[in-house]
């Protein structure tokens, strides 16, 4: 495993994240920050999820291509079912997010309640993550060619980390430091309406969901 493979795949990642990937990601964190950006914390919370499930995804495509490179090309050239599943996936997590907006006082006097709707969000976030990946694009086929040659699973593994690890970098600083700040700058002045703003985000998240099922918006 030479180190300058590992450090091309992680400059194409790079590359990838900030162009075309950072904007495709857009309809549905913007939705999900406008319901989590009060702080830092909670923001980095939403895109750190969603990029670990990128980041899953791009070292399986890895490992599955070092044994096969036709079985992951065969199925990223025909990913209807796994865009289906994204905007099912898309539609259930503004269906949580209508859930935590209608239900905010009870879960702020219930610990347990919050403890257990958090890590649905979380799970959620990945799997989003997960499914956005599934893209035929130009730097995810050059992964697979390279992973192709691995010799190893292990070093195929390699090579999606160090390419996720690039993907998601400036995607993960522009959605946390420069959008979630943006919202809560734009939602500051209208506290009085910030709950209608979150309805407003949730049904932008389900109507996202709802073109990606059936084909409108294609990733």
């Amino acid at each position: 495993m030479e180190i300058l493979t590992l450090l091309s795949l992680f400059l194409l990642g790079v590359s990838y994240g900030s162009t075309a990937c950072m904007f495709s990601c857009m309809p549905f964190l913007t939705p999900l920050l406008v319901s989590n950006s009060k702080n830092f914390k909670a923001a980095s919370k939403v895109v750190f999820s969603f990029s670990l499930g990128r980041i899953f995804t791009y070292i399986i495509i890895s490992i599955i291509s070092s044994s096969g490179s036709l079985i992951i090309k065969s199925i990223l050239k025909d990913n209807t079912s796994f865009q289906i599943l994204l905007g099912i996936l898309t539609i259930v997590m503004s269906f949580f997010l209508f859930y935590k907006i209608f239900n905010e006082k009870k879960e702020n006097c219930s610990t347990n309640s919050f403890m257990n709707f958090k890590p649905k969000n979380s799970f959620g976030f990945f799997m989003i993550g997960s499914l956005v990946s599934l893209n035929p694009c130009v730097p995810v086929l050059t992964l697979i060619t390279f992973s192709a040659s691995a010799t190893t699973s292990i070093e195929a593994m390699f090579y999606g980390l160090f390419f996720g690890i690039g993907a998601v970098l400036v995607p993960f600083i522009f959605y946390t430091l420069i959008v979630s700040n943006i919202l809560r700058g734009l939602i500051e002045p209208f506290k009085e309406y910030k709950k209608y703003i979150e309805i407003f985000a949730a049904f932008m998240l389900f109507i996202t969901g709802f073109l990606v099922v059936f084909g409108k918006i294609n990733l």
